[in-house]
């Protein structure tokens, strides 16, 4: 009996020693980042019956029967390192080994020097590629971030918000190419005034025409009262009005002949429009005929922009076939630019004699020509009109005699005019951008520029201007300015402005020093009265050939709001008070190439990358592991486990999926071990490892008892 009471003693001592080696380790991993407590848990061992049966057993003392862990969710701590994570819920983060599968509670992760997510045994952290939505491709294997990068992206869209001051004055700026003015007064009379170039308000550009007018000696002595003839200018309207009180009929010639040195080159900046104005209309166009006590007020309001189209020995030139033919047109270089300016033929509206169109026809038809300064029969007769609102020339050709197929060879490299005129050398209609050449194959048939060539920018009569920089497809900055010009009351022009050099095929200054240059035709802006926008006309998409070998026809769309007409408030981008011109915000959504500069983890798993360019772009998605029995996982030490039959198999998904539980960053699971649970279990094992150890002295004092009785 003494003899079985020693052994269980012996059986208690070596169960709580147990019991306070558990506890010792517990409390030694109480701030071992993502460490699960243990619980040990004690059987009793049944040795003998004394009488049979169930009344009578007698233990012979304890085991270890087991020990458990205890995968109680713990609290987290916070830290400053985005790589550090921690689970909320019941999954395991997996990392790898040369392809053998460990899972972890610990989530202080780095980056190594290959560009690994690893943890602080250097065991690399398994997860997903993702797509550029973040959805997951394939098999989880190491997230390795060594070869992530941000490819550049083109500026495709630009949205300003702005407002335009409603109080500020326009500008009228007189050059060589809009200062002049032409009036008939009387038979063969035609009086020609020519202002001094500079910048005008409407009421001093009035009172200096009027003043032109009136002074003028052949004007004083062809009518009957000189001062009678008055110009001025409405700021409400911003129109002008031409009133004569001279006691003859005078004209307002708009519609000088388009061959003439004498045209008006003013009549546009004065919203002077060339039309049929025949009471009833017979289909010719007529000068503007103000009678004696009759006024005349401007047809529309003013176009401040000149555009002028600068041709040199670099961009002149134009190699086509007609037929089986090949020639080559070349547009007259000269010092001064040539204009868009429209006359009329006495019919319609028509390039003027000094115009960009008018230059290019006369060389194509040139071209055409035989030796003897005659047209081939086979050859085209050749039209270029011009589109202002546009910014486009539409080049048209009708055979004679024998109809022969016109093709314009953009692509040549001796072509060196296309992109003066607005054609591109890789562009397709078809927008496979593969096609490099033109061709008019109707034998009445015509070509249209794919984009508004850049024109010379005066950026004098702006009002207001703001700067943001774009990007081309190789990810290079470029700097446009969009400026504006009022035109007269809740109406302004708009324009798209670059230095020459970043522009392919710009044109400097003669000191080879930058020149302004308008990209497209620019637009106008009207405003309703409450100052909101009331529409949009012109061209918003703007074709930009950038310099330094970027793809040429980048399209870049310029949004200044939702307009009133468009369905929109009008107040959520340009608008148009009597306060400052102010920009209030712009965007766009280019970027160049950037490298990685950090990331970030969601709550998902998703890992984002933040890249220097600022993009932010999905690189992989977190694995996540769940066990049926967690508890059967085997203990590797490096706060690791194992997978064992007792586990089960894993089942490994997405964050946040069938109790996987979300992922923190910025944080790491503390241990949890509660150090007054531990001390207070400690002092039970104490005190049974000192009562078992007491069973055992008292054992042996009986057993001493015994060999005693023989003495």
């Amino acid at each position: 009996m003494a003899l079985t009471s020693l052994y269980a003693g012996i059986s208690g001592l070596n169960v709580n020693s147990d019991a306070i080696s558990l506890i010792g380790n517990n409390i030694a991993n109480s701030n071992t980042i993502g460490f699960k407590s243990g619980r040990i848990q004690f059987k009793d061992i049944v040795s003998s019956s004394l009488g049979g049966g169930t009344a009578g057993q007698i233990g012979r003392g304890a085991t270890t029967g087991g020990i458990s862990t205890l995968f109680t969710q713990s609290s987290f701590e916070t830290t400053t390192r985005g790589t550090d994570l921690a689970i909320d819920g019941d999954g395991f983060f997996i990392v790898a080994d040369g392809g053998t599968n460990f899972y972890t509670r610990a989530g202080d992760f780095i980056f190594d020097k290959e560009g690994l997510l690893v943890n602080s045994s250097n065991l690399a952290v398994q997860g997903w590629k993702v797509d550029e939505d973040g959805q997951t491709a394939g098999d989880i294997g190491d997230i390795n971030v060594s070869d992530v990068s941000s490819s550049s992206k083109p500026t495709g869209n630009i949205s300003l918000g702005a407002n335009l001051d409603s109080t500020s004055e326009t500008k009228f700026v007189l050059d060589d190419y809009n200062n002049r003015f032409v009036l008939d007064y009387g038979g063969t009379n035609d009086l020609i005034v020519t202002l001094i170039n500079g910048t005008y308000t409407g009421e001093t550009l009035a009172n200096e025409l009027q003043a032109k007018i009136q002074n003028d000696a052949d004007f004083k002595t062809g009518v009957a009262d000189a001062a009678g003839f008055t110009v001025t200018y409405s700021k409400v309207t911003g129109k002008f009005t031409f009133t004569n009180l001279t006691g003859s009929t005078i004209n307002l010639d708009v519609t000088t002949d388009a061959g003439s040195d004498t045209d008006t080159s003013m009549k546009e900046l004065l919203g002077l429009e060339i039309k049929d104005r025949s009471d009833p209309v017979d289909g010719t166009v007529d000068d503007i005929s103000i009678a004696d006590g009759t006024n005349f007020i401007s047809d529309q309001l003013p176009n401040l922009s000149d555009k002028l189209f600068y041709v040199n020995n670099n961009n002149n030139t134009i190699i086509f076939n007609v037929g089986g033919t090949e020639y080559q047109a070349n547009v007259t270089v000269q010092a001064d630019p040539y204009t868009s300016l429209f006359a009329s033929d006495g019919t319609d509206r028509v390039p003027a004699a000094d115009s960009m169109a008018v230059a290019l026809q006369t060389a194509l038809n040139g071209a055409t020509q035989t030796s003897d300064g005659t047209t081939a029969l086979t050859d085209p007769v050749f039209e270029v009109g011009y589109d202002d609102e546009t910014g486009k020339f539409t080049i048209s050709a009708t055979p004679t005699g024998t109809p022969g197929d016109v093709r314009f060879k953009w692509e040549d490299e001796r072509t060196s005019a296309e992109q003066l005129l607005g054609f591109a050398s890789e562009y397709d209609p078809n927008n496979t951008k593969t096609v490099t050449s033109f061709a008019i194959t109707d034998s009445d048939g015509s070509v249209e520029s794919v984009f508004a060539p850049n024109t010379v920018f005066d950026p004098t009569a702006a009002t207001y201007s703001t700067a943001m920089n774009i990007y081309d497809t190789l990810g290079s900055p470029h700097t446009v300015t969009v400026y504006f010009k009022k035109q007269g009351s809740n109406q302004w022009e708009w324009h798209a402005v670059m230095n020459s050099s970043s522009l392919d095929n710009g044109i400097p200054n003669d000191d080879g020093s930058d020149r302004l240059m308008e990209v497209g035709s620019g637009g106008i802006l009207q405003f309703n009265p409450n100052g909101s926008l009331k529409s949009e006309s012109g061209h918003n998409d703007v074709y930009f050939n950038f310099a330094g070998g970027a793809t040429l026809m980048q399209e870049v769309d310029v949004n200044f709001g939702d307009s009133t007409i468009e369905g929109g408030s009008g107040l959520d981008g340009t608008t148009q008070y009597a306060d400052s011109s102010a920009t209030f915000s712009q965007t766009q959504d280019g970027f160049p190439a950037g490298s990685l500069s950090g990331v970030n983890i969601g709550a998902d798993g998703l890992i984002s990358g933040i890249f220097s360019n600022g993009e932010i772009k999905a690189l992989a998605r977190l694995a996540l592991a769940m066990f049926n029995s967690p508890w059967g996982l085997e203990k590797k030490g490096d706060n690791i486990w194992a997978e064992t039959i007792q586990s089960g198999n894993v089942s490994v998904g997405l964050a946040g999926t069938a109790g996987r539980g979300t992922i923190a960053s910025n944080s790491l699971e503390q241990s949890n071990v509660d150090i007054a649970t531990e001390f207070v279990k400690m002092i039970a094992a104490q005190r049974a490892f000192q009562a078992n150890a007491k069973m055992i002295t008292t054992s042996d004092e009986l057993l001493n008892e015994v060999v005693n009785l023989k003495r």
